[in-house]
């Protein structure tokens, strides 16, 4: 069997959905070869009567099987249809709820007023699989039961580099990552909990970001502005940055509908990583049992200071938890559920065809 898989321009949900996983099955051997490419080429003409643009011919490789990451536009429906018409099964692959992404969010004009979210779901609705990676976005994608949750997972080559937990430093850095600007209302979660913390660590603590640091010192109630990384784009650097950077980790969250479905992906990051890690309440980390759960100011105050003060717990802890990631959450544990999506969506497809004929 042949799998074509099409990348979008979101680094991390090319790497971790797409690219490894594409290595993991050609490295297992499975009969299967996915060949990964960014796109599809395709031949557009203007519709004779309207005039837009129409999708009149996608180019297949020779796949048996098309994967479309977080398809959107009217454009990748087309191509979806030209493909399963020839007999060639389409996979969609999604990875948010984009139906539910925050009002106070950056995406939320396009996903919502801009029609993304509407087409996406259109796209999944004639899809012959779609995968995920949580159950919440299974009811949301595959009600039609054509649908398979695999979790995200962690290349072993990222949990394999030197753990945070093996150094022994004199201040023990609390960092975070993400955008502080697009995520005010997740850091908000956290309260005075953080500078709680960094006052009764005080000479033996500091706060850092990785990524964007502007307006963090608002959202979190900090006395000094955090210190900052600059955000990498590359998923190898950031990865790597993780371990190397912070000894503990947070993982503020607001409870909404976008934010309870995403997966356990950044918490796995941090414990592949060997970092101390404290997060909000949420179904996918829950499930997990990894970290410390903060579910108010002094319980994120509680668990942060004794990080730092306790360097013993801090590595039984977070070794502990790296583990969890080495014998269950590696790329190659979860090689075969890709193939087995694969070959559900080729059945169906072939089904489909006879039923058509």
């Amino acid at each position: 069997m042949h799998v074509l898989l099409s990348t979008t321009a979101f680094p991390a949900q090319d790497h971790y959905r797409i690219t490894e996983p594409a290595r993991a099955v050609n490295e297992a051997d499975l009969g299967v070869t996915a060949t990964v490419r960014r796109g599809l080429e395709t031949t557009v003409a203007a519709d004779p009567h309207s005039g837009a643009p129409v999708t009149v011919d996608v180019e297949d490789h020779g796949a048996d099987v098309v994967v479309m990451q977080l398809p959107m536009t009217d454009g990748m429906l087309q191509c979806m249809r030209l493909l399963q018409a020839r007999g060639i099964a389409v996979v969609v692959e999604m990875d948010d709820l984009l139906s539910a992404v925050p009002v106070d969010s950056p995406a939320h004009r396009n996903m919502t007023r801009g029609g993304m979210a509407r087409r996406a779901l259109a796209c999944a609705r004639e899809a012959d699989l779609v995968t995920v990676t949580t159950p919440t976005l299974l009811k949301e994608y595959a009600p039609h039961g054509r649908g398979m949750v695999i979790p995200n997972t962690i290349p072993r080559r990222f949990a394999e580099l030197p753990p945070a937990y093996e150094r022994e430093p004199e201040t023990v850095v609390i960092g975070w990552t993400g955008s502080a600007p697009s995520r005010p209302y997740d850091l908000r979660i956290v309260g005075s909990g953080l500078q709680q913390a960094l006052d009764r660590t005080a000479g033996r603590s500091r706060f850092s970001i990785l990524g964007q640091a502007e307006t963090a010192q608002a959202s979190l109630g900090l006395r000094e502005e955090p210190a900052g990384l600059p955000w990498v784009t590359s998923v190898e650097e950031y990865t790597t940055l993780l371990g190397t950077s912070f000894d503990v980790g947070i993982v503020p969250l607001r409870s909404d509908r976008f934010n309870n479905a995403k997966s356990w992906l950044k918490v796995v990051e941090y414990a592949a990583r060997g970092v101390y890690l404290v997060h909000s309440p949420h179904p996918e980390y829950d499930l997990l049992g990894i970290g410390r759960r903060a579910r108010a100011p002094r319980e994120w105050a509680r668990h942060l200071t004794t990080a730092v003060d306790d360097p013993a717990h801090r590595r039984e802890v977070a070794e502990q938890n790296r583990q969890v990631v080495m014998e269950n959450l590696l790329t190659e544990h979860v090689a075969q559920w890709w193939v087995d999506a694969w070959d559900r969506a080729r059945d169906n497809r072939a089904r489909a065809m006879r039923i058509g004929a």
